[in-house]
C-alpha cells in the first residue's frame, strides 16, 4: 500500500523503534500494526502512526496552520472558571 514494499514498512518502523512517529507509543492490543501516513497531495510517504495520530492528522485535513493553532490553543494558559478575567 502507498508503494511500500513489506520490507520498506518493517525498515522505517525498525527506525521508529516500533513506535508511533508523533506520540511514540507502541501499537496497542486492538490495532497491532501502525498505519502508512502519507501527504494526500503528494503521496509522500511521511512515516508510520498509531490509529489515534493518523485519524487526529485526517480530521484537520494535514492542515499546518490548523495544526499550529491547535498549538497555541493548548499552550495559551487559559482557564475561564477564573472569573476575574486574569487567568493567564
Amino acid at each position: 500500500m502507498y508503494g511500500l514494499s513489506v520490507e520498506r514498512y518493517n525498515e522505517i518502523l525498525e527506525n521508529q523503534d516500533g513506535r508511533c512517529a508523533i506520540c511514540k507509543k507502541l501499537p496497542g492490543p486492538r490495532l497491532k500494526r501502525l498505519a502508512v501516513d502519507h501527504d494526500h497531495k503528494t503521496g509522500a510517504v511521511r512515516g508510520l502512526l498509531c490509529f489515534r495520530c493518523n485519524y487526529g492528522i485526517g480530521w484537520f485535513s494535514d492542515n499546518r496552520e490548523l495544526f499550529e493553532t491547535v498549538a497555541g490553543y493548548l499552550g495559551s494558559g487559559i482557564d475561564w472558571r477564573d472569573l476575574s478575567g486574569s487567568n493567564k
